[in-house]
């Protein structure tokens, strides 16, 4: 009796240490899927009915929703999931940072300890805003410089019009006229750029403005070092307010404190948008990453002032495709991540990767098609509104070369969520957000 009591109590050493409480990012670029992704994993942690792995491996455990946070706005989760499941809708996603704090209560493995219970907090951040934080190492004139030359090598008619004003602006023009008319065709030109699946916008605000809609210090757009003095200077002062006032006064400060990141990345649409599209996204990515603290700490320093230290790289919109190709989808994403790994300095940090859908919108089934059995994908199209079956083609496990890519390969559309009746406290539907939660979480639970 007394050497069990002793050996329970050696092994407690054992148990992974943890605060009272621990900050996750959401991250990910626009067009992710964050929003999905934040209900669905606050559903399957509140309702657990499909996490299979978790229940059969941990004790017990239950979740509950605290009160927001006094400072912050709050992630609106039920709202988004009546969207999901009542009225089969996709949720618009999320214009402002929000914070959604957990409290999970656990049943200890040693029943001398009781029970326990620590918080986690969810912070998601929108992606069109993300990429600001490189402004804050910009003067007007570098940014300016920087973004010109971006719209250079993307070699568009969009883009080269814009550039064409820039060449057409005489030394002496000024007026607020001509002010709101550069300042409108750069905006323009960066939703043009956003719905044709690049990156790398900034400002985010010109595309998702939020509280900052009309308000006159957005009234500036990058320009060439020989444009108008008075033009110059009225773009410059607005500029530098915003990156003050903004991005680093506001937006800055949420990037501090995280222990766990995930880090969403939309692989279907890098491979059915081209080469140039999988480049600008790896380096918007890349971006995004560096932003945060991923110090190699040790345990005081980590204590007093944590960095991340797990970081889960998650690929969205797994049912778009068959699960025949599953494997190559996870093969794909970890070939993407590899790369960004060695690009930057986190060797350090514990990394993982999982394919998911955050809300399984379709069934796979099985077809013929020219004499063949082919693996097709049944589900409601975003387009139309109707039943389809489709073949989305299969998925290389490695992106194609720049030579090779054919964009007739992948046929990937949107569908809406199924019309499923769920239960009162049955989940979402989904693909491997059980496997996120043990990765994330399972060393807490």
């Amino acid at each position: 009796m007394h050497n069990n009591f002793l050996t329970n109590i050696l092994n407690i050493s054992n148990i992974p240490f943890r605060s009272n409480s621990i900050k996750i990012a959401i991250t990910g670029l626009s067009r992710s899927g964050k929003t999905v992704f934040i209900s669905s994993f606050i559903d399957q942690l509140l309702y657990q009915d499909k996490i299979i792995s978790i229940t059969s491996s941990h004790p017990p455990f239950q979740t509950k929703i605290k009160a927001p946070l006094s400072n912050a706005k709050r992630f609106d989760y039920y709202t988004f999931i009546q969207e999901l499941k009542q009225e089969h809708q996709w949720p618009k996603g999320t214009d402002e940072i929000t914070h959604t704090v957990l409290e999970i209560e656990t049943k200890s493995r040693f029943a001398i300890l009781g029970n326990s219970s620590f918080k986690i907090e969810l912070i998601d951040y929108p992606g069109e805003w993300l990429l600001d934080l490189t402004l804050l190492n910009l003067n007007f004139k570098e940014y300016s410089q920087k973004t010109i030359n971006w719209l250079k090598q993307l070699n568009i008619k969009e883009a080269k019009k814009y550039l064409q004003t820039l060449a057409s602006l005489t030394s002496d023009i000024s007026g607020q006229e001509v002010e709101i008319k550069l300042h409108n065709e750069y905006k323009n030109l960066m939703i043009y750029l956003k719905e044709n699946h690049y990156s790398q916008i900034t400002p985010g605000r010109f595309i998702m403005p939020s509280d900052l809609a009309n308000d006159p210090m957005l009234l500036f757009a990058p320009l060439t070092p020989n444009a108008a003095p008075t033009l110059f200077k009225s773009f410059e002062k607005r500029y530098k307010k915003y990156v003050k006032d903004v991005v680093k006064d506001i937006q800055l400060e949420h990037f501090k404190g995280f222990e766990r990141q995930v880090v969403l990345v939309d692989v279907l649409e890098a491979l059915q948008n081209g080469y140039g599209c999988y480049k600008d996204m790896k380096q918007g990515l890349k971006s995004m990453l560096s932003f945060y603290n991923h110090k190699n700490k040790n345990f005081f320093l980590q204590w007093f002032e944590p960095s991340i230290n797990k970081v889960l790289f998650v690929a969205t919109k797994a049912d778009q495709t068959t699960a025949s190709q599953h494997s190559n989808f996870s093969e794909l994403l970890i070939d993407m991540v590899d790369e960004l790994k060695k690009e930057l300095d986190i060797a350090h940090i514990q990394t993982d990767t999982q394919i998911v859908a955050a809300l399984k919108s379709t069934t796979t089934i099985e077809k013929k098609y020219k004499g063949q059995t082919l693996s097709f994908i049944r589900g409601i199209l975003e387009d139309d509104k109707v039943l389809h079956d489709l073949y989305p083609g299969e998925m290389p496990s490695k992106f194609p070369t720049k030579e090779t890519y054919d964009g007739a390969n992948y046929g990937y559309k949107n569908f809406l969520p199924l019309k499923k009746s769920y239960r009162e406290n049955e989940s979402l539907e989904h693909i491997n957000m059980d496997r996120v939660i043990t990765k994330l979480l399972g060393d807490l639970l």
